[in-house]
């Protein structure tokens, strides 16, 4: 008979691992905020990447502009300036004889033919001592040696028992800094060594003297062996007498070396650097490319993967790739140039945004007109304190604190008037006294006239009281023999009246008992396309306005357009419209590291990281409170799986003892 059993659980539980596997399942959300981090932190990546492409560009934008990768901390803002420091001013130069004349050519050099005729090289002096039978041998006498070189002040050379051999005086001659160089050759002969001393610098200015003084041993016996001489030729006609044969400043912009002396004219043709600047434009393409393709390549939809770049869809990649395109192909004229965008001297947008250069086109333009060229790509700002005016009816008067820089477009719309009153008589005499009164504000004049003056008596009269009561009135003939009072100034305040104690009949000045207004009329206009206050001639900017305080003086001759003023702070320019200049302005705001749209996309997916990574400890810590909760629960039902184990052995041995009965 076989022996009965119980099958219940004869073994624990892992605890451990059944408590991981749960927390594993809870922890999904950790999971995914974490891929979410991973993502936000390729993104930053991205946007760094993308910095890294615009300061590349920024360099050879800069190497054009300015001659550096670095800008420089204050701008240029005229044409002028701003042509000098970029790559359109660098120069080269041929010569139609190298061997002869070498010649470079730096940025400003002046463009010409210049025909050079060398007659002789400049030399420096060199002397030699005698002849010494050994050159280690202390076969020198001691005492001092004294060369004075040019101008400069004498230097003394001290010989002791510790250097009187030729190599001795040698050392101490180099370590002297006099200007010359000294060293030991052998000529061949029985005694072979002598010390031979050169000048440093070439041309008579630089000859030099030595004046020995020792005693005892062999003396030194320096004589000059080649004299100091002086380059000596013709520029275009023109003689120079030069200490040097390398010349750096008789041609503008221009180092030359003479290297031997010429039978007949050696031409330097000095024209502008055409190859430089293609280069140049190439390179600064070329780095603008690579951004137009990382940034299309953040947009483009990859189908194998299923799925865009990681700026896909960015609102600021979008901004930054517009805004660059826009600067390069935004219109740019001014007073330099024909000229107004960038396509029309060959540089070009392709379909897929990026840039190319039509060199033949860009080069002829170069050719047949580089002023043009140059600025439409430097453009023509204004300086720091700087007014210009384009039109000379108009004259800068001042501004006030409210006064916004910037440029504002001038429209006279009606002209100011002096304020005149002409008599209805025509004078010839006086036929009776009369009592002139000019009133103009709280000033009056007050004239008597006389029976029998005549029409020029009368008129000194009024002027002369005028005058004494300090108004700036004027009464003269009309032309017809009519009295003409007219305000010396333009506009209302200048308005005045006139009245007469008689009545205006023949005989009279013209002028009756009931008072005559002559009104001045001011100037009126608009400043900036606002309406502006007019006082006389003067035009003010309306307050509340970006030309509120602006002051202005017209000529006037007819309304209509007087041009446009255009001003500055004193501490900011306006940097005006120029395709280069204004795309490293852009580049410089893209980039900036503390308010750069790349640094706030970045600062913002740095935040966003932030609080996630937060919310991840969050809930890290709530599932590390839960993983606790569940070892207690799962280890007491472990124990009560282990009492479950005895009991179980225990009934097992009990029946299998009742099988034995």
């Amino acid at each position: 008979m076989s022996t009965p059993s119980i099958d219940v659980i004869n073994s624990v539980l892992d605890v451990g691992a059944i408590v991981d596997s749960l927390i594993y399942v809870e922890s999904a959300p950790v999971r995914s905020m974490q891929s979410q981090v991973t993502t936000l932190q390729s993104k930053i990546n991205a946007f760094q990447s993308l910095n890294t492409k615009l300061s590349a560009l920024s360099d050879k934008l800069n190497t054009i502009l300015f001659g550096d990768t670095e800008a420089p901390f204050v701008k240029p803002f005229s044409y002028y300036e701003r042509l000098s420091d970029s790559i359109f001013s660098k120069g080269s130069v041929t010569s139609s004889d190298s061997n002869l004349i070498s010649a470079t050519a730096s940025s400003g050099a002046a463009i010409g033919s210049y025909s050079i005729v060398v007659s002789g090289l400049a030399q420096g002096q060199s002397s030699a001592s005698s002849n010494y039978a050994d050159a280690t041998s202390a076969l020198l006498g001691t005492g001092t040696l004294t060369i004075t070189t040019g101008s400069n002040d004498p230097v003394t050379i001290n010989v002791t028992d510790s250097n009187n051999t030729l190599n001795g005086a040698r050392d101490a001659i180099n370590n002297a800094n006099a200007g010359v160089t000294a060293t030991v050759i052998n000529d061949g002969s029985a005694n072979p060594f002598r010390l031979l001393i050169t000048a440093n610098q070439s041309g008579t200015g630089n000859s030099f003297t030595i004046a020995e003084n020792l005693s005892g041993g062999q003396a030194l016996g320096m004589t000059e062996v080649q004299a100091a001489t002086n380059a000596q030729f013709s520029v275009n006609g023109v003689s120079v007498t030069k200490d040097s044969n390398t010349v750096s400043d008789v041609i503008s912009g221009v180092t030359f070396t003479l290297k031997a002396v010429s039978t007949g004219p050696v031409t330097l043709n000095v024209d502008k650097d055409i190859d430089a600047i293609v280069e140049g434009f190439n390179e600064f393409i070329a780095a603008y490319n690579e951004i137009n393709t990382y940034i299309n390549s953040q947009f483009a939809y990859n189908a194998t993967l299923k799925k865009a770049g990681l700026l896909a869809g960015d609102p600021t990649l979008r901004r930054i790739q517009s805004n660059l395109q826009n600067s390069i192909i935004q219109s740019a004229p001014n007073q330099f140039t024909n000229y107004s965008v960038a396509g029309q001297v060959g540089l070009d947008f392709n379909r897929d945004g990026s840039l190319s250069l039509n060199e033949t086109e860009f080069r002829d333009a170069l050719s047949s007109n580089f002023t043009a060229v140059a600025a439409l790509f430097l453009g023509d700002g204004i300086p720091p304190g700087t007014v210009n005016i384009s039109d000379s009816r108009v004259t800068y008067s001042g501004k006030t604190a409210a006064t916004q820089t910037g440029t504002y477009n001038i429209l006279i719309t009606s002209l100011a008037q002096q304020a005149t009153a002409v008599g209805t008589q025509q004078v010839v005499q006086l036929s009776g006294r009369e009592r002139l009164t000019i009133t103009s504000g709280s000033s009056s004049a007050i004239v008597d006239l006389q029976n029998n003056d005549t029409l020029a008596e009368v008129l000194l009269k009024i002027n002369t009281e005028l005058s004494a009561q300090g108004m700036a009135i004027t009464a003269s003939d009309d032309g017809t023999g009519r009295m003409q009072i007219k305000a010396d100034n333009y506009g209302s305040a200048h308005s005045f009246t006139v009245v007469s104690d008689g009545d205006g009949s023949a005989g009279t000045t013209g002028f009756g008992s009931t008072p005559v207004a002559a009104d001045g009329v001011d100037i009126a206009g608009t400043i900036g396309g606002n309406a502006a206050v007019g006082s006389g001639l003067t035009l003010t900017g309306a307050a509340g306005q970006p030309e509120e305080g602006l002051s202005l003086t017209i000529a006037q001759t007819t309304a209509g357009n007087y041009g446009s003023i255009a001003f500055t702070s004193d501490t900011e320019g306006i940097e005006g419209a120029s395709i280069l200049m204004n795309l490293e302005s852009l580049l410089d705001g893209i980039t900036d590291p503390l308010s750069g749209p790349i640094h706030n996309s970045t600062d913002s997916l740095n935040k966003n990281i932030r609080s996630i990574n937060d919310q991840i400890e969050a809930y890290e810590n709530r599932l590390e409170s839960r993983r606790i909760m569940l070892m207690a629960e799962f280890q007491k039902a472990d124990e009560a799986l282990r009492l479950l184990s005895v009991t179980q052995s225990s009934l097992s041995n009990q029946i299998g003892s009742l099988t034995s009965f």
